[in-house]
């Protein structure tokens, strides 16, 4: 059941992008909110029948309701400056205080805890809608692409509709994989049709472009993607608000179960909207103290309301531990960060010439198969049943 927030603020202007960005968004299921910036009218609702879960407004307005007495669910002053150390103090005392200018996946992650509301381990998408799933590592040479092309393999073989996208710098894909004929107009003409689409100013439409004649697909994985894009710097310039436009259009297309993201630098734009949109993060490590080290900073650094990254980051990641030795299997990662799932090292990977071999080792298969069955299925219950993973 979505909770229910009574927002109260000065500025009209502050609360549209809030509404339209929950309509849009995993929060428009999780979040019912009435939104006022008009004192009396918050008076007139707060001295009404209906019972909000938790109340988040300026000073003012808090304090006026306060006055009332009527203050027994939980309510949250906003912070103009951003200084939210201590509590509020004075005639505002036994209420949180909250950053009122801040991404707005952290301004609702603080309101869900507000509500005491958390999403599911287990309940990461909605059933009917297309899986976005990330591959994301901390450190280079992590085997990201191996295992995102294995599992698309895999999930491509048991029936389901894969897409492959790749959002490296440059895309490594072509090691593994040789590319079909065709003249395929690719992702470079898809962001192009998505900003012509969109207007000034304004937002694509998902579903509206017909994917068809932007993607190839490769019979080996049964899986579709985006032929490598041969401009890096087109690839260098994709924004964030372009890699979150490709999202939406791959996601509500209405032809894929799942959407696997091969990620590049955990820093870059793209990355970080893929840290944002995708609903699961699998975090690839290798068994080096190095790896471990930096996936565990950069977890504490999005866990914080004021890094720009989002704080729900944390629950949606699972950890895969690569390469890994038997004498690693089941231990716990450094940094406090436990392991969800186990891939084997496989030794003839280090030959010359081990593209296609990485997408044919049996070993290394099983451990995807199982990797697919302990994290994905929960997440898709409705394609895994009866395949037999």
């Amino acid at each position: 059941m979505a909770a229910r927030i009574v927002l109260a603020v000065r500025e009209s202007q502050y609360i549209e992008p809030l509404l339209h960005y929950i309509h849009h968004s995993e929060y428009g299921g999780m979040l019912r909110v009435s939104a006022f910036s008009m004192l009396d009218a918050f008076m007139e609702f707060m001295q009404g029948e209906e019972v909000p879960d938790a109340v988040v407004g300026d000073p003012s307005f808090i304090e006026a309701w306060l006055v009332e007495g009527r203050n027994s669910v939980p309510w949250a002053v906003l912070s103009d400056d951003g200084d939210i150390r201590g509590k509020p103090s004075g005639s505002l005392a036994g209420g949180q205080m909250i950053v009122k200018y801040q991404a707005l996946p952290s301004l609702l992650e603080s309101i869900l805890q507000l509500c005491d509301l958390k999403r599911s381990r287990t309940a990461l998408v909605p059933k009917e809608e297309t899986l976005l799933l990330s591959v994301v590592s901390a450190s280079g040479s992590s085997g990201k692409t191996t295992l995102a092309l294995n599992m698309a393999k895999q999930l491509g073989g048991l029936g389901l509709s894969v897409f492959y996208l790749n959002l490296e710098s440059v895309d490594s894909s072509g090691l593994f994989l040789r590319l079909p004929d065709g003249n395929a107009l690719g992702l470079e003409r898809l962001l192009y049709e998505l900003k012509a689409s969109a207007g000034e100013g304004g937002q694509a439409e998902a579903g509206k472009i017909e994917l068809e004649q932007y993607v190839i697909r490769h019979e080996s994985l049964r899986t579709e993607a985006f032929r490598p894009v041969d401009n890096l710097k087109e690839k260098l310039e994709m924004s964030l608000t372009d890699t979150l436009d490709v999202l939406e259009e791959l996601s509500g297309a209405g032809r894929y179960d799942v959407v696997i993201v091969d990620t590049g630098g955990i820093e870059e734009q793209q990355t970080q909207a893929v840290l944002h949109r995708c609903g699961l993060l699998l975090w690839v490590l290798t068994s080096d103290k190095n790896s471990m080290h930096k996936t565990g900073r950069w977890l504490e650094h999005c866990s914080k309301p004021h890094s720009g990254r989002l704080q729900e980051v944390q629950g949606k990641s699972r950890f895969v531990l690569n390469f890994a030795a038997d004498a690693n299997r089941g231990e716990l990662l450094s940094e406090g960060l436990e392991i969800d799932a186990v891939l084997p090292f496989i030794s003839s990977w280090a030959m010359q010439h081990h593209g296609e071999l990485c997408l044919n080792s049996p070993q290394f298969i099983l451990g995807i198969q199982q990797l697919c069955s302990g994290i994905i299925e929960p997440a898709l219950p409705r394609v895994f049943t009866g395949n037999g993973i």
